[in-house]
């Protein structure tokens, strides 16, 4: 059972510090689509107890609330905003996916793909370009 609590802490430990991936494009994708992955969970768990605005609403805000805004007061600066925004811009897009689903809402989840992919694509782009980072 220790072994067990351990290994669980060192997992809530890493979920716990923040990371912008500057330097894997590979592992910053899938960081993005597991944020968007949260906010389709929570806001389609939501959308089981409140109208679809308010779920996504609940989902997104409370996401950053609760995750994103500790993350950057542990991380001021510019580089800690950026990373929380990010995070917190594919959980809105996530729960947005999700209350689009949900609710039967295809211009939402039109906009709620495109706005991913773009978000992935420029993301990744600033992560291969030449001489990103340094």
């Amino acid at each position: 059972m220790d072994a067990l609590i351990a290994k669980l802490r060192l997992v809530l430990a890493e979920l716990a510090r923040p990371g912008a991936q500057r330097d894997n494009w590979f592992a910053w994708a899938a960081g993005q689509m597991a944020h968007a992955m949260i906010g389709a969970v929570l806001a389609g768990a939501m959308l089981f107890l409140l109208p679809a605005i308010w779920a996504f609403l609940a989902a997104a805000l409370g996401y950053a609330a609760t995750k994103e805004v500790p993350d950057y007061l542990r991380a001021p600066g510019w580089a800690g905003a950026r990373d929380s925004v990010q995070d917190s811009l594919f959980v809105a897009a996530g729960a947005a996916l999700a209350v689009a689903i949900g609710g039967d809402h295809e211009r939402l989840f039109i906009v709620a793909v495109l706005a991913a992919v773009i978000g992935l694509g420029l993301g990744v782009w600033a992560r291969i370009a030449p001489g990103v980072g340094k």
